[in-house]
């Protein structure tokens, strides 16, 4: 069971744009109508990172390019990058996720935007730890707010009662939760590929078989690849599959040689007449596309049911 990719990477950096000239890569995505809306990590000259935003048709086409960043480094948090974002639609407004490298510390950041166009910044949403590959569920469960994200070398979720309680959290939240850790997280290396750390790829995928998780593991050689498992509909901190062997792994040239070899990373997906659309940075350097029918995927893991 394995990712089919698309012809050549469907995104590039422009050397005009002084802002992306070096690389562009691991986009966030979201489907609206018959559209993707995208945001990537653009990176200039000694890896600094602003993101850029890119529209797409059903086909991984661009159609639309912004020619400036949207999300911008403001703060001396961000000085060095705003980076890795994700994108979920949650009560009608659109919130992103980002990563904030300050040249020292990467911190979980948010922003939200209504139309792609205009975007609100939140500020740091966590506390001062080395944390990445934030997200939120794309609905309430159990009326709780779940909160993905990973301090190495796990997979994590936080629980929130609203959205405001996850952008502005009271101090005592945070201090509760970080010396229990081990009671939140929810997802740990268990394979080879793997076995150096795990992080959450794009947002869970609300299925009839259960939220469709689709995560990046990291070996012991540092190479990047992509992996699946299938959590529980109403207790998603439950794993009640998981794929035992990667489903992308870098094969072609442009996965295996750029600024960091050998990773494929997804943090974006769209779904057209059930077929899945993983959008995925390639060895930091290109975006690509690859895809799988979802029906396939997910017989594919009931195999692997625990």
């Amino acid at each position: 069971m394995k990712l089919q990719r698309v012809e050549r990477p469907i995104l590039e950096s422009i050397l005009e744009h002084a802002w992306e000239s070096r690389a562009v890569l691991n986009p966030g995505t979201v489907r609206e109508g018959d559209y993707v809306h995208m945001l990537y990590r653009a990176v200039e000259g000694d890896n600094f990172s602003t993101l850029g935003y890119a529209k797409l048709d059903s086909e991984g086409n661009v159609i639309e390019r912004h020619k400036e960043p949207v999300i911008k480094r403001t703060e001396n948090f961000e000085s060095h990058g705003c980076e890795d974002p994700r994108i979920i639609e949650f009560d009608r407004k659109y919130y992103i996720f980002y990563s904030a490298f300050d040249g020292k510390e990467v911190r979980i950041c948010a922003a939200s935007t209504e139309d792609f166009k205009q975007y609100k910044k939140y500020g740091v949403i966590l506390p001062d730890t080395w944390d990445k590959d934030a997200m939120i569920f794309p609905e309430l469960v159990g009326n709780k707010i779940i909160f993905i994200h990973r301090i190495e070398p796990n997979i994590q979720f936080a629980y929130f009662d609203n959205i405001e309680q996850l952008l502005f959290p009271d101090n005592g939240y945070w201090k509760k939760y970080m010396p229990d850790l081990e009671k939140f997280t929810v997802l740990k290396p268990e394979f080879d590929w793997e076995k150096r750390k795990v992080g959450a790829g794009p947002p869970p995928i609300k299925t009839d078989h259960g939220w469709l998780f689709i995560y990046h593991g990291v070996d012991d050689n540092l190479v990047y690849r992509a992996g699946v498992a299938l959590l529980d509909l109403e207790f998603p901190d439950k794993v009640i599959a998981r794929y035992p062997y990667p489903i992308l792994e870098p094969e072609r040239d442009y996965e295996q040689k750029g600024d960091v070899p050998n990773v494929v990373f997804p943090e974006g997906t769209a779904i057209f007449d059930n077929k899945l659309y993983v959008y995925y940075g390639g060895a930091d350097k290109v975006i690509s596309l690859a895809t799988i029918d979802l029906t396939e995927l997910l017989d594919g893991l009931e195999k692997y049911k625990k």
